[in-house]
This record gives C-alpha cells, sequence and structure tokens, in this order.
C-alpha cells in the first residue's frame, strides 16, 4: 500500500510542519481518514487535492507606498493567477478591507500615514482575517516586534523583496497552507 501515507510522511510530501498539517487536517482542509487515533492519506487524493486547490486563485491586497514596487509585486501576483489590487497608504487599504474581501495582505511596514501594524490591526477585526505578509526596508524596527505580539507568525520579507518568494508564500496560502513552513 505504497498510496497510504502517515501523517509525518505527508507532512515530508508537503514539505510543511507536522502541527501546521495536522491543524487543517483537524479542521477537514486536507482530504484524510482517521484510523483508531492515527490519520491516513491517500496519496492520490492528495495529488488531486494539491491540483484543485493550486488552481485557486487568491484575493491579494498589496499596500505599498512606492508605485513601481508595488506594481512589480502586484503584477507578478497576477501573472501567478491571483487576483491583486494594489493600494499606497494606510487609509486607501483600510478602506479598501472594509468593501472587499482578501485573502493576503502584502504590506510595508512604513507608510506615509501610518504604518503597516495599522492595517494589521484593522485586518484582525475582520469576520475572516486575511493572512499577513509584511515587506519592508526595516527588518529590525520595533513595529516588526508589535506585529509577531499580535500575530506571532506573520512573515517578515526584506526589501528588495525577491518575487519568487512573494509568489511561493502566496501559493502556499493558497494551497491552503499557512505561512509557518518549519
Amino acid at each position: 500500500m505504497k498510496d497510504i501515507m502517515n501523517l509525518g510522511q505527508l507532512a515530508s510530501y508537503l514539505q510543511m510542519s507536522r502541527a501546521s498539517l495536522y491543524h487543517l487536517v483537524a479542521a477537514g482542509k486536507i482530504p484524510g481518514t482517521k484510523v483508531g487515533k492515527q490519520w491516513r492519506f491517500s496519496k492520490s487524493l492528495i495529488d488531486k487535492w494539491l491540483e484543485g486547490t493550486s488552481k485557486r486563485p487568491k484575493s491579494v491586497l498589496v499596500v505599498e507606498d512606492d508605485h513601481i514596487i508595488r506594481d512589480l509585486m502586484a503584477n507578478a501576483l497576477r501573472e501567478a493567477g491571483h487576483q491583486c489590487t494594489g493600494a499606497d497608504s494606510v487609509d486607501s487599504a483600510t478602506t479598501l478591507l472594509r468593501e472587499i474581501h482578501f485573502d493576503v495582505l502584502v504590506i510595508d511596514l512604513l507608510l506615509p500615514d501610518g504604518t503597516g501594524l495599522d492595517i494589521v490591526y484593522a485586518a484582525t477585526k475582520l469576520a475572516a482575517p486575511p493572512e499577513i505578509i509584511i515587506v519592508t526596508g526595516h527588518p529590525r524596527h520595533e513595529l516588526i516586534d508589535s506585529i509577531h505580539a499580535v500575530l506571532p507568525y506573520t512573515t517578515v520579507l526584506s526589501k528588495p523583496v525577491k518575487l519568487k518568494v512573494l509568489l511561493e508564500l502566496v501559493a502556499r496560502i493558497a494551497m491552503g497552507g499557512s505561512q509557518d513552513s518549519k
């Protein structure tokens, strides 16, 4: 029965932590069967599930005051098949958050009218809070600690942002995973 995997084997196959995988399985987001006290997974069903979830685009809000960086990130996300909206300030981002559901927020830390933390607070109050990725030229800024106090597993990407890394993070989120890949 080479097609059957246990939790550890599936975690290795999906390249994610056992803890993150267990949460997804327990929430019913990954197809599996509990046999006694152990989870079992069909590799062929997992492969079909991966095909279906990887094709599901995510709605992404990119908040960046530098229009060149914002456009680069937004265009790369669109080319990867995601729906993408841009904002250049805390005010415009929070307005969009009230009007549109986003699956993922990509937020610059320092903005002309506030900080990424202002947007993080607004996002955590939503009925379905999005995943959040922070981008910054100041990765050791004290605001990072404040953001991690609110959302401990938030990923922080240093500028210049490697688009491949950003796309991989959003793809992992699109597959039903989290940013925590350890």
